[in-house]
C-alpha cells in the first residue's frame, strides 16, 4: 500500500490523502497548468484545456503532488487567485480574479465596490470603497466605513449613481438624499499615503499608484452628529476612523 504520510516533499496543509478535483487529461498523464482553491476549501488541478465537466475525476492530494513538485509551491494559494503556466517549463503565474472582477464591474457599470468585513477587534470595523470613479468620472473614490456590509454596498453604490449623474461630491459637503429622511452624510477628504496603503489596496492597484483622490463618506449618529463633532457618539466614532 503507498504511504500518504506527511513529509518535508509535501507543503500543503490539508491531508495527504484529501480528494482534489482533476480532468480525465490529467489523469491520464497531461501536465497540471490551472490551479484553484476555492472558499470552501476544495482544489482543482486540470490541464488547462477545455473539456467535458463529465470528465472530471477525484484524484489524491499526495499523488497529484508527488508526480509535480512544484505544485507545492501553491501551497498558500489564496481563494481568490488561481495560478496558471503555459507549460512545466514554464514558471507558475498568480492570478488575483478580484482584480479581473473588478475591473469587469468598472466596464459594465462604471465603478466597484469592494467590501472589507471587520477585524476580530473594535479597532478594525467593515468597510467598504469605491474604484473607478476617478477612471470613469475623474471623481474621487469614497470610502465608508461602520455600517453593515450590505448597507455600505448600498449607500456607496446611490453615491456612485449621483456621480455617473453629474454630481460632483466634494470635502465639506452634506448629502441628504441617500439616508433616511432628515439624516445626512458628511464628506471629508482623505490625504495620507498611510491611509491609502492600509485602507485601499485593490485601488491602489487597479490604478498603479496613488495618484487618485478619496473622499472619506461619514454618517451621523442618532442626534445628527458626526465623529468628530462636539457631543457626538463615541461608538459612532469608534466605527468611523477619521482617516487623516
Amino acid at each position: 500500500m503507498r504511504n500518504h504520510s506527511r513529509s518535508s516533499g509535501f507543503a500543503f496543509k490539508e491531508e495527504p490523502r484529501t480528494g482534489v478535483y482533476s480532468c480525465s487529461h490529467v489523469k491520464e498523464g497531461a501536465p497540471i497548468l490551472y490551479v484553484t482553491h476555492d472558499r470552501e476549501g476544495d482544489w482543482q488541478f486540470l490541464c488547462g484545456r477545455i473539456h467535458d465537466p463529465s470528465e472530471g475525476v477525484l484524484l489524491c492530494l499526495a499523488d497529484v503532488v508527488a508526480r509535480d513538485p512544484s505544485l507545492n509551491s501553491l501551497a498558500g494559494l489564496h481563494h481568490h487567485h488561481r495560478a496558471e503556466r503555459q507549460s512545466t517549463s514554464h514558471p507558475w503565474k498568480l492570478i488575483d480574479e478580484a482584480d479581473e472582477r473588478i475591473a469587469r464591474h468598472i466596464e459594465e457599470t462604471g465603478w466597484s465596490v469592494q467590501l472589507i468585513p471587520e477585524g476580530k477587534s473594535e479597532a478594525e470595523p467593515a468597510f467598504a470603497y469605491t474604484i473607478g470613479l476617478f477612471h470613469q468620472y475623474e471623481h474621487p473614490e469614497l470610502i465608508l466605513f461602520g455600517m453593515s456590509l450590505e448597507d455600505m454596498h448600498v449607500v456607496l453604490n446611490d453615491c456612485a449613481r449621483l456621480v455617473k449623474k453629474g454630481r460632483r461630491l466634494r470635502p465639506g459637503q452634506k448629502l441628504g438624499d441617500i439616508l433616511a429622511e432628515g439624516y445626512e452624510l458628511l464628506l471629508r477628504e482623505v490625504k495620507a499615503p498611510q491611509s491609502y496603503k492600509e485602507h485601499v489596496g485593490y485601488a491602489i492597484a487597479f490604478y498603479k499608484g496613488l495618484n487618485f483622490p478619496l473622499l472619506q463618506v461619514l454618517w451621523p449618529d442618532a442626534r445628527k452628529r458626526f465623529p468628530g463633532e462636539p457631543g457626538a457618539s463615541e461608538i459612532s466614532g469608534r466605527h468611523q476612523p477619521l482617516l487623516p
